[in-house]
């Protein structure tokens, strides 16, 4: 199973679609979902450790796949690579 970490600010319109599109696709798609606001602790330390310093940002597995929205041509990619 696919392990997926958003890295979102809450002031921002483009991370809340990033949130909505990864919600919305884990009513079909079996992930696990971290989401994390980068002003708080724990999202600034991931921004750090990702070396990132705008948002959205979508890693999966460990690794960035998109930074701003993905589209899901791209995110299918993902998923098919388990199967």
């Amino acid at each position: 199973m696919k392990n997926i970490i958003l890295l979102v600010g809450n002031w921002s319109k483009e991370s809340q679609e990033v949130k909505e599109f990864w919600l919305k696709l884990k009513k079909t798609k079996k992930f696990d979902l971290k989401i994390f606001d980068v002003s708080t602790k724990e999202g600034a330390e991931l921004m750090d450790r990702y070396e990132v310093s705008v948002i959205p940002v979508t890693i999966v597995d460990g690794e960035i796949k998109f930074i701003g929205i993905p589209d899901i041509k791209s995110v299918e990619e993902i998923f098919d690579e388990e199967d």
